[in-house]
């Protein structure tokens, strides 16, 4: 077996492993000749030699044939860091888009409840797929294709709520391409971490480039979303987003499942529920994200309508936080390593606790503007939980657990910040929920950084060594 990362020195040792066949075979005269002139670039030889006498040579021997097309074709491949590079910068370009959609209902006479109910059912839907999915995924002979029928699939449906202002039908469009939506951001963590650690390169740059194709795109969406009909492009523009990530994915290298027979042990998923450090670690991870979903889902209404902000200053206000991001998710991985997993997260609690307090306090959209460019703390929490899951987990199991932890935290986010959190928005206002979401954040923080939390990144019961 090689690295990735080995794929061009492994399609050359092809070349010259040919090239001396044809010569003891075939050719000894130039044989002997051959080495007399060892000083020569050995790769250079043998590529003139094969350029003068291999093709009469294997004309009529399909087998080789077919040795050459798989070299040549190695050799052409992709360098695989770059393609991972520019594929998360082109993936977290879909998300630009996400932030319009509740403006879009609200803009159509949706209430806040109505709009919460939406999005907590499609999650819901689509909880019952992700878990089927992960474990698919886990045994597929190509994750690639898996991401690439997905995002396809969502692509399609996002444009089609605009047909359509009725209640029931935005509700199962949604719910439909919550299905296929929802597994994205989980499969495309469990590739860039698994890349990361098969080749030895770091996965903050991975990810960071997903903040640079956020920052450049939220640019060009907050143009246009202040457009005559600017919100229902961002719909289309979604899905000439897709399109590109399709042609992106094509480029990496082929990530299998590990979880196979042919690849050797299977383990069954349910060992994961039997580890007390994962457990932990995603209901950790559970409780910070719903009261940060919390605020996050009506941080837009709340900029927009409450606050009197604009469409395009709301999409300025995205793309400034999102570039703010960079050299921080650049580093992710070395504050990691120097912090420790308990000081990082502790730290990272503390700081978005007090963001959603300073929303609490804000009296206008200043305010509002530079708490949002905090929110580079939100996504180095994201980084290290992947990290952090993927390090405690066999190789069989990548996918699942990123795609239990997403599972988990969509039941709960869909129980509190949709369903109770419209309610609530609706009953006493948006205002008062940041209030509450940064003092359960600073209890939680507390509680599990100071008296939970003992890690240990290899558990034995996973079978993270074998």
């Amino acid at each position: 077996m090689f690295k990735m990362g080995d794929m061009g020195e492994v399609a050359n040792e092809k070349w010259v492993g040919l090239c001396k066949n044809f010569i003891n075979r075939s050719i000894p005269t130039v044989r002997k000749r051959f080495f007399c002139f060892a000083s020569i670039d050995m790769k250079v030889l043998y590529m003139i030699i094969l350029s003068k006498v291999a093709h009469k040579l294997i004309a009529n021997d399909p087998a080789q044939r077919r040795c050459i097309r798989m070299a040549a074709k190695e050799r052409k491949t992709f360098p695989p860091y770059l393609a991972f590079l520019l594929f998360n910068a082109a993936f977290f370009m879909m998300d630009t888009t996400n932030s319009y959609f509740q403006i879009h209902l609200n803009s159509i006479g949706f209430t806040k409840t109505m709009i919460g109910t939406i999005t907590g059912t499609a999650s819901l839907v689509a909880l019952v797929f992700q878990p089927v999915f992960g474990v698919l995924t886990d045994s597929a002979k190509s994750k690639n294709r898996v991401l690439q029928g997905m995002v396809l699939m969502s692509a399609l449906l996002y444009p089609l709520i605009l047909l359509n202002k009725n209640f029931i039908y935005i509700l199962l469009i949604y719910t439909g391409y919550a299905i296929f939506r929802n597994f994205q951001h989980p499969l495309n963590t469990t590739l860039s971490v698994e890349y990361s650690e098969q080749s030895g390169k770091p996965y903050g740059p991975i990810r960071m480039m997903g903040a640079v194709g956020y920052a450049l795109m939220m640019s060009l969406v907050g143009v246009v979303s202040a457009q005559e009909k600017g919100v229902e492009k961002t719909f289309i523009l979604y899905s000439a987003i897709c399109l590109l990530n399709i042609l992106l994915i094509s480029l990496l290298p082929r990530m299998k499942g590990h979880n196979r027979k042919s690849e050797g042990k299977k383990i069954s998923p349910m060992v994961l529920f039997k580890s007390k450090p994962i457990l932990m670690l995603i209901l950790f991870q559970i409780l910070i994200n719903v009261f940060t979903n919390l605020c996050r889902s009506y941080f837009g209404i709340y900029f927009t309508d409450d606050m009197g902000g604009s469409n395009q200053l709301y999409g300025t206000m995205l793309s400034v936080a999102a570039a703010i991001e960079i050299p921080f998710l650049f580093m992710a991985d070395k504050f990691l390593r120097k912090l420790g997993p308990r000081l990082m997260l502790f730290i990272l609690g503390a700081i978005t606790a007090v963001r959603w307090i300073v929303c609490f306090f804000a009296t206008g959209t200043t305010t509002l503007f530079v708490v949002y460019c905090g929110n580079f703390i939100n996504i180095l929490e994201t980084v290290t939980f992947a990290l952090l899951l993927s390090r405690m987990v066999a190789p069989q199991l990548k996918t699942s657990v990123q795609t239990l932890s997403a599972t988990i935290q969509n039941v709960a986010s869909i129980l509190i910040s949709s369903y109770l959190g419209g309610m609530l928005a609706d009953w006493i206002g948006i205002r008062p929920l940041f209030l509450l979401s940064g003092v359960m954040v600073a209890v939680v923080t507390v509680i599990f950084c100071g008296f939970v939390f003992k890690f240990d990144q290899n558990d034995p019961a996973l079978g993270a060594n074998e």
